[in-house]
């Protein structure tokens, strides 16, 4: 197999449209110098093999899950065979791509050439951190670079803190999505919402997006309406609390938002809100999305992740206290009140991505990192 070839191991890919999966499928269709392939878990009975934007895909069927970390037997076959002494990029956290690297080494095969992306510690699976504390331990231990989203994370992470000598910080960095915006549909939206001012937010409904926080905060904001996309497993609870609270005039839980009509939303909001509260939260690529079209953002200072960095305070957008929704609830009501900040805010957002966060930007990074690798 050519030398100048990568092979990522990521937990799933295409058509799934999760954060880290998003950000694989962008350096592996962006890397101008390196043949790329991705080894994944299948959950939905797509095809084993197949070529998506010159990308060679191989998925394994997932039989079950244990603390959502997914079995599949495959997974292992398949980094067995790709371990030719190409470089292998492994997404973390993802147990079973670990495992697999460490089967393939004991068995031989060449995993000299292996680069980890670490995307965040495992933060609420306490006890899975333990059970797989040696075989993490191992494979920073056998990595040649450690790619890191932010300074931050690597400064607060105490899995890295041994490894700091060894790795790179690149951010994520994204195609801007402006192209992509329907000026009827942003129209259209903006008339369903009678005039008022759109406060915007996607993701899953999962426990560390504090939707519950932005929630209670729609409560002391006035003249807006919350626009909140995504599902999940708290969808349903989310549900009941807008009722409870009688928000159902105010607070809109509106789904899935196709990648078609994404755009869109960001361009008719106001402003974009990420209410995440943990550092499961590392980074935030939402507020990528947003910036890049030039929505202003407000999100959470969260201690250890790289959301803040993301978002600067007063320069693309405003930064509140997690789990205080009083100090959510002010920074959401200063932005929506103040149309010279908002219009500053949004003009710094732009600029602030096209500084540190496009696509090009980031693979150009990793790519030099393959080439330093090579050469050793």
């Amino acid at each position: 197999m050519n030398k100048f070839s990568v092979c990522h191991l990521s937990k799933f890919y295409k058509p799934f449209s999760g954060g880290i999966e998003s950000v694989v499928a962008d350096i592996a269709e962006g890397s101008n110098f390196c043949n790329t392939s991705v080894i994944a878990v299948d959950q939905a009975a797509l095809s084993a093999k197949e070529i998506i934007n010159s990308v060679r895909v191989m998925r394994s069927k997932e039989y079950f899950n244990i603390a959502k970390v997914s079995i599949a037997p495959g997974y292992i076959w398949d980094v067995l065979k790709e371990c030719n002494g190409q470089i292998l990029h492994v997404h973390l956290p993802n147990p079973l791509a670990i495992v697999a690297v460490f089967i393939a080494s004991i068995c031989g095969k060449d995993v000299s050439k292996l680069v980890v992306h670490w995307h965040s510690d495992v933060v609420k699976q306490k006890f899975l951190k333990i059970l797989f504390w040696p075989f993490e331990a191992w494979i920073l231990n056998k990595s040649k670079t450690i790619i890191v989203t932010s300074q931050r994370y690597l400064e607060s992470s105490e899995s890295l803190s041994q490894y700091v000598n060894k790795s790179v910080v690149v951010p994520i960095g994204i195609e801007s999505i402006a192209g992509g915006i329907n000026v009827e549909l942003v129209r259209d939206l903006k008339h369903n919402y009678q005039g008022k001012k759109i406060i915007f937010s996607l993701g899953r409904h999962v426990y560390y997006k504090g939707f519950e926080d932005l929630i209670e905060a729609a409560k002391y904001v006035s003249d807006a309406v919350f626009v909140v996309g995504g599902s999940g497993p708290d969808t349903e609870k989310y549900r009941m609390q807008i009722a409870k609270e009688g928000l159902n005039d105010k607070v809109y839980l509106i789904g899935r938002v196709s990648d078609e009509d994404l755009p869109s939303y960001y361009a008719a909001a106001d402003v974009f809100c990420l209410p995440s509260n943990e550092k499961s939260e590392a980074f935030g690529v939402v507020q990528l999305e947003a910036m890049s079209i030039g929505t202003p953002v407000v999100s959470g200072n969260i201690i250890g992740s790289g959301v803040p960095w993301v978002n600067a305070h007063m320069d693309s957008g405003l930064v509140f206290e997690p789990n205080n929704v009083e100090s959510l609830a002010g920074c959401l009501n200063l932005i929506i009140r103040d149309d010279s900040l908002r219009q500053d805010l949004a003009v710094g957002a732009k600029r602030r991505f096209e500084k540190y966060f496009t696509k090009d930007k980031s693979v150009e990074s990793i790519d030099s990192i393959y080439k330093e690798l090579l050469i050793i």
